[in-house]
């Protein structure tokens, strides 16, 4: 199939009979070469986007839908399916596609191993995001027809009541001494620990894993989000796997991100082959990518960070610690698989 390009979706995807007729508003920012994707977008009205958390509601969906009309003209309502994990939504559309229906979903987001499983099910639709004006070349996946969305990091947590100042880890090599011995809760899972090697390299990174998994150097929690629960509760003064929640955020609990170069996971979104809304799809995914208002409200409403875009919790992070660590497309969508293996392999002896 041939991919779509920069001035909107192919035929299948124009105005049929018994389209609606609505067209783009002209307050928007768009540039002009997006117009006419802007006006088929506006056709079609809405999109379903999967979200793997319960915890947004009608009203996020709302504040979504208000910003992208004041930024693109664009009228959409913004459903929001999902709240199970995102290896299992993948499976479902794959499930979807052998029996011939419909997509529950227009646009997912994810990681690289479940991009790769969706790629590789021929269940993305192509689209050619590098003609896209205002779409940087990096932020483009080509061989998976995904463009970068947001990031998962790997952080080092501290609470900020039982750990001073003076005593916060600044790197990962001090979470190995015998001064955080016991202290610490992570999560014994592959993928908490593989993103480690775009910064580590492979060898480095299965041998940190091995000594920070030594007898009572760590406790384990059961998944990655109970880890910051059990910093900011005070059970454990150090935890290293998973973002500050956005409810501790706003509840300004005593938990903070110590001071630590750590890997951020790029999602990449996806226009899910099949999908009812393809043109808005597109347009709302260039929306979060590629321009400032997108970028923050991906943030703000979606709790979708990058460490690129000012004001994020990951920014703040990226400066404090001087950086972060990830890699290319390349990388992430082959050899973080490999080292995502060996890693089980470990963490099953």
């Amino acid at each position: 199939m041939a991919a779509v390009g920069a001035g909107g979706l192919l035929a299948a995807c124009g105005d049929g009979s018994g389209s609606p007729s609505s067209k783009a508003g002209s307050g928007g920012n768009l540039p002009s070469s997006l117009r006419p994707l802007a006006d088929k977008a506006a056709k079609e009205g809405e999109i379903r986007l999967f979200i793997s958390t319960d915890s947004r509601t009608p009203a996020h969906a709302r504040k979504l839908s208000q910003a992208f009309r004041a930024d693109t003209g664009v009228d959409l309502r913004i459903k929001f399916v999902g709240g199970e994990p995102d290896p299992a939504f993948a499976n479902k559309l794959v499930q979807e596609a052998k029996a011939q229906v419909t997509p529950s979903i227009d646009v997912f987001a994810t990681t690289p191993l479940v991009v790769k499983q969706l790629s590789g099910a021929g269940l993305v639709q192509p689209v050619d995001w590098g003609s896209m004006e205002g779409v940087a070349a990096d932020d483009v996946w080509a061989d998976h027809h995904g463009i970068h969305i947001a990031e998962i990091a790997r952080t080092v947590l501290y609470n900020t009541k039982d750990v001073q100042a003076a005593d916060v880890p600044k790197s990962l090599e001090e979470l190995l001494t015998d001064k955080w011995r016991g202290k610490i809760v992570t999560a014994g899972l592959p993928d908490v620990f593989s993103p480690l090697a775009a910064g580590l390299g492979v060898d480095k990174t299965l041998d940190f894993v091995r000594r920070l998994l030594e007898d009572g150097r760590v406790s384990l929690a059961s998944v990655p989000t109970a880890i910051r629960t059990q910093v900011s509760s005070g059970e454990f003064p150090i935890g290293y796997g998973v973002r500050i929640g956005e409810r501790q955020r706003v509840a300004k609990a005593p938990v903070d991100y110590a001071p630590v170069k750590v890997p951020v996971v790029p999602r990449a979104g996806l226009v899910v082959k099949g999908a009812e809304n393809p043109a808005a799809a597109q347009l709302f995914l260039y929306w979060l990518n590629a321009t400032e208002q997108g970028r923050k409200k991906a943030y703000e409403v979606l709790d979708w960070p990058r460490h690129t875009t000012p004001g994020t919790d990951l920014y703040l992070l990226a400066e404090k610690a001087g950086g972060v660590m990830t890699a290319g497309t390349d990388w992430w969508m082959n050899d973080y698989e490999k080292v995502n293996k060996q890693l089980a392999q470990l963490l099953r002896k």
